[in-house]
């Protein structure tokens, strides 16, 4: 409830805005995350990742997201920012082959605020339509995963969804002030357990080079929305005005209240990725997913259809264990993005397309370390009556590392 995540105008149509995944060590290098199998970061977009941990390594990782996002229609332009809160993490070895991992994520997000007029300055008549949306669904994932043979893993996670979406609209006459005003506020509930399943194989030579795939399927999942809606009459009366001797009428008067239980399809997701490199120096890995929405939500002027991402990136690393220079120590990531959204608008797919780049900054080891990332994209068009979104956004991320499970020898 505490966070405010987006401000666009296209959360106004399903689920919302759907969160960019990963860490920042992810999120810099273009989001891409499922062929990747190290020991020094929290990995959750591929489950199977948790068992590259070392048996005696526990890993904490929180972070944050700063937005700034510039809004462009053919008739208008406006910019936000915000801050927030991102992820809570923690990963652990649960013996010599298998690894753990939980935390908090975001899923998706919606937050708007949008005012259309309609005037008739021939007949006095004018109307102004408001739309307003905040609240957001959160992922509380716990997954495991297991070693096999020293090169395949498997894993799984269930994902927990869980939140809120508010959506307010309201109807005013700003020329006629004996007109009342109508509001309608619309709730939806949604709890729902979405179970990944993850596969990962690495494959080393001499230490001089590797290559990785990787493989996740989200299950189709079914959940019924809690649904509230109310819709008031408001008059400007500040209090009860009395119609005649026996019929009083109030300031705020419900035309309607109703809850209802919808349905919501959640589809399955495929998403295949590929990683190779010299280990602990330079990776180079891609990412596809693809998910087929269509069918699943649809209202005024928007519906759902399928979706599908790439992902880009790479990590370069001038000499892990150099013992001067700490430049050398430094992680530089780079990486990209192109995606087709799982919303129509105005019968147009939106895409979302983007350059990320990022630093990660060891602490004492490589395994703690401080990460920035950026990304620079765009959205939707000013094409077709919709909107063009160019946003930025900074992700800061810390990540924890320490050694337990250790036995103690003493002479």
């Amino acid at each position: 409830f505490g966070q405010f995540n987006t401000y666009s105008p296209y959360t106004r149509f399903g689920l919302g805005d759907m969160a960019k995944q990963g860490v920042g060590q992810n999120q810099a290098m273009g989001g891409t995350g499922l062929a990747i199998h190290q020991n020094n970061r929290i990995n959750y977009l591929n489950p199977a990742s948790f068992s590259a941990l070392d048996s005696t390594s526990v890993f904490f990782d929180f972070g944050a997201n700063a937005f700034y996002n510039q809004y462009q229609s053919e008739n208008y332009s406006n910019s936000w920012w915000n801050m927030n809160l991102h992820h809570v993490a923690f990963a652990s070895s649960v013996g010599k082959y298998m690894g753990f991992s939980t935390g908090i994520v975001p899923y998706s997000s919606i937050g708007y605020n949008i005012k259309q007029e309609y005037n008739d300055y021939t007949h006095g008549m004018a109307m102004d339509t408001y739309f307003e949306g905040e609240g957001g669904i959160m992922n509380f994932y716990m997954g495991t995963s297991i070693k096999l043979l020293d090169r395949f893993s498997v894993g799984v996670t269930m994902n927990y969804l869980m939140g809120k979406l508010t959506r307010d609209r309201a109807v005013e006459f700003p020329m006629n002030s004996s007109y009342s005003d109508i509001t309608s506020t619309e709730n939806v509930d949604m709890r729902k357990p979405v179970f990944t399943l993850g596969l990962q194989y690495k494959e080393v030579f001499d230490d001089k080079f590797f290559i990785s795939l990787g493989g996740v399927y989200d299950f189709k999942a079914s959940t019924e929305l809690t649904n509230e809606y109310i819709v008031n009459n408001e008059f400007y009366t500040g209090e009860a005005t009395w119609l005649n001797d026996s019929v009083q009428i109030d300031p705020v008067h419900i035309l309607g209240a109703d809850t209802a239980f919808n349905t919501l399809n959640i589809p399955q997701r495929v998403g295949l990725g590929l990683a190779f490199g010299i280990p602990n120096k330079l990776t180079i890995t891609g990412d596809y997913y693809m998910q087929d929405w269509t069918g699943s939500m649809s209202g005024e002027n928007y519906a759902t259809t399928k979706a599908s991402s790439m992902h880009f990136g790479a990590e370069y690393i001038p000499e892990a264990e150099a013992l001067r220079g700490y430049h050398k120590l430094i992680s530089y990531r780079l990486g990209g993005y192109y995606s087709n959204s799982y919303l129509m608008v105005n019968e147009h797919q939106l895409e979302d397309y983007g350059i990320t780049f990022g630093v990660g900054l060891p602490v004492k080891t490589l395994k703690s370390s401080i990460n920035l990332a950026f990304t620079l994209g765009t959205r939707g068009t000013t094409e077709y009556n919709l909107v063009k979104e160019n946003y930025g956004i900074v992700t800061f991320n810390v990540t924890l590392h320490d050694l337990w499970f250790r036995k103690r020898r003493f002479d």
